[in-house]
């Protein structure tokens, strides 16, 4: 078997790309303006707004700190993913091209 015929290859849709954008888009943008909230109470910058957001989503160090951790942990548990499935694969082409020969 050819190695290129264990690659499956789909292409998306044009929909579903822009979904995807929209989507982390809104999330990248909603995540900057929380970081632009706590930065700005962090200098002494308040606004009525900015105090109305500020206890809305109740920013403290201890939120971003947990949510560094999670980021971290996610991050971590997708690369050993990644590396296990790589291998997975790897060790299947071997085993199709000893079959094959």
């Amino acid at each position: 078997m050819d190695k290129e015929k264990l690659i499956i290859r789909k292409k998306t849709s044009l929909a579903s790309r822009i979904r995807r954008a929209v989507f982390l888009t809104a999330l990248w943008v909603v995540a900057l303006y929380l970081v632009i909230v706590n930065v700005c109470f962090i200098f002494g910058i308040y606004s009525d707004a900015l105090v109305v957001n500020y206890s809305l989503f109740n920013l403290s160090f201890r939120i971003y700190r947990s949510l560094g951790t999670l980021i971290l942990v996610i991050g971590v548990l997708i690369s050993l993913y990644g590396i296990i499935h790589i291998r997975r694969l790897k060790r299947k082409a071997a085993t199709d091209d000893k079959n094959n020969a």
